[in-house]
């Protein structure tokens, strides 16, 4: 008797079971098709439509409405669509723009953007700085021209000489009547920056910013003679000229008989070779070596100009003019530095 109850409720839960699952199946099938209303405003179009659609993406793709880059949509593409959902599409726009008036280029963009968006853009794309006459904050309308002024500043660099000084220094290291030239002048270097600012491709500003001083003048400095002959000077002195020197054996003379052979009634008693009449500082040399008229500094001696010569007086001798025989004597014979202070041909 058990197994009979037993085999009768395995049978009615068949039953059960077949008849429930092919009303399951049907209620989700029926679920899954019914039809939801759906209206979509496309900017100045409505259309409402039935759909089987389950996302906002499916239901436009099966009404036929396409979006570009910079179309928005009131609901996410893939939100689920419900019975009575609305939608609505902002379509992307287009306008026009220009800078400093050149021709006229297109322009699309997403709806609502602002002149400001649309400035910060145009500023990245063209690396210039543009200005509007304008509220920046308002929206940018579909199919407006807009104008932009773009504004640029540079800087240019100018250099100009600055001049030079020129010092005079009188100084008793050169002989009397010569002049050289210690130290040329160089002229100075300045460099001016000016900035220029252009507004629409005119320039409206130019001012100098600053100076720099890229060199100094330097000054041109001339040392004028103011020694005499005989005169004795540092030869090692800055201000000191020379072009060379050399060892030279000398010796001293005067104007007497016992050296010159002439007496005070010669008519050519105390004139030397060159015509000059003696006087401390003439001095007597070999003409191939130092020719006649070259200034010279002798050791000892001080300033000295060969005027004279003399038959003893060969190669690299000279011979010393003194007023007094005994200092000629006591001169004597000896070996000393002269100082060549033009520029001569040298004999050898």
């Amino acid at each position: 008797m058990k197994k009979l109850k037993v085999a009768v409720y395995v049978v009615l839960f068949a039953l059960i079971a077949s008849i429930a699952i092919p009303f399951g199946v049907l209620s989700f099938t029926a679920a899954e098709t019914v039809l939801r209303q759906v209206t979509v405003y496309d900017q100045n179009e409505q259309h409402i439509f039935l759909t089987q659609a389950a996302t906002v993406e499916e239901a436009l793709r099966e009404l036929g409405i396409a979006l570009n880059d910079f179309d928005r949509t009131s609901h996410s593409l893939s939100g689920l669509i419900w019975d009575g959902i609305t939608i609505t599409l902002e379509r992307e726009i287009n306008f026009y723009f220009e800078i400093d008036g050149n021709p006229l280029l297109t322009r699309f963009s997403r709806p609502g953007v602002t002149i400001e968006e649309v400035l910060t853009q145009l500023q990245q794309e063209q690396e210039l700085a543009l200005l509007f006459d304008g509220d920046h904050t308002r929206q940018v309308a579909s199919g407006e021209t807009l104008s932009f002024t773009s504004w640029q500043s540079r800087l240019i660099f100018d250099t100009y000489y600055v001049l030079y000084q020129t010092i005079e220094n009188y100084t008793g290291a050169v002989s009397r009547g010569r002049r050289y030239v210690r130290q040329d002048g160089v002229l100075g270097v300045n460099e001016i920056t000016t900035a220029i600012v252009y507004i629409g491709g005119a320039e409206i500003n130019r001012e100098a910013i600053g100076t720099a001083i890229l060199s100094e003048p330097i000054d041109k400095i001339i040392d004028i003679g103011t020694a005499w002959l005989g005169s004795m000077t540092n030869p090692f002195r800055e201000d000191f000229h020379y072009f060379r020197r050399v060892r030279m054996e000398a010796t001293a003379y005067t104007a007497g008989y016992g050296c010159t052979g002439k007496h005070p009634c010669d008519p050519w008693y105390r004139i030397t070779a060159s015509g000059r009449e003696v006087q401390h500082g003439i001095v007597a040399v070999d003409r191939n070596v130092i020719p006649l008229g070259t200034r010279l500094f002798v050791e000892g001696y001080g300033f000295a100009l060969a005027a004279d010569v003399g038959g003893a007086i060969r190669g690299y001798k000279i011979d010393l003019f003194m007023e007094d025989l005994q200092d000629a004597l006591r001169f004597g014979r000896r070996h000393l530095y002269v100082w060549i202070l033009d520029e001569i041909e040298w004999s050898y």
